[in-house]
């Protein structure tokens, strides 16, 4: 049997994040219930708000570095390249976004760290590309 040595999610998610930093955007991520090692720390989350399938990263591109001048709200599921699935919630999560029909608030999922980069790239007047 042949072990899948593609990175793991957060290894992926770890670059991508230092490409935003290379590229001065404003991002977060966002808490994943699903990985909470305690039962009480994951009730106390649903009860708070939190819930599965959100996506990982909300990226923030404002209008002085978009392509068009427009400003854009990015919401990015990151996946691992290599033997990563995507939730029925995750889907469902990233319709919802992209339903709403909102000027300039899209979801994507990303299988990869360079598919996240190229996404943001998109929306990017002069992407830096780093080294990582």
């Amino acid at each position: 049997m042949k072990s899948n040595t593609s990175p793991l999610e957060d290894a992926e998610q770890t670059t991508f994040v230092r490409w935003l930093e290379d590229n001065d955007l404003k991002f977060t991520a966002v808490p994943n219930s699903t990985y909470t090692k305690f039962e009480s720390q994951k009730r106390k989350n649903h009860r708070v708000g939190l819930r599965a399938g959100f996506p990982d990263m909300i990226v923030l591109i404002p209008p002085t570095k978009s392509i068009d001048g427009e400003g854009y709200f990015l919401n990015i599921e990151m996946k691992r390249l290599i033997g990563s699935s995507t939730s029925q919630e995750q889907k469902d999560w990233n319709a919802a976004i992209n339903e709403l029909n909102l000027a300039n608030t899209v979801a994507y999922i990303c299988k990869g760290s360079e598919s996240a980069k190229n996404v943001v790239r998109h929306y990017l007047k002069d992407p830096v590309d780093s080294v990582f």
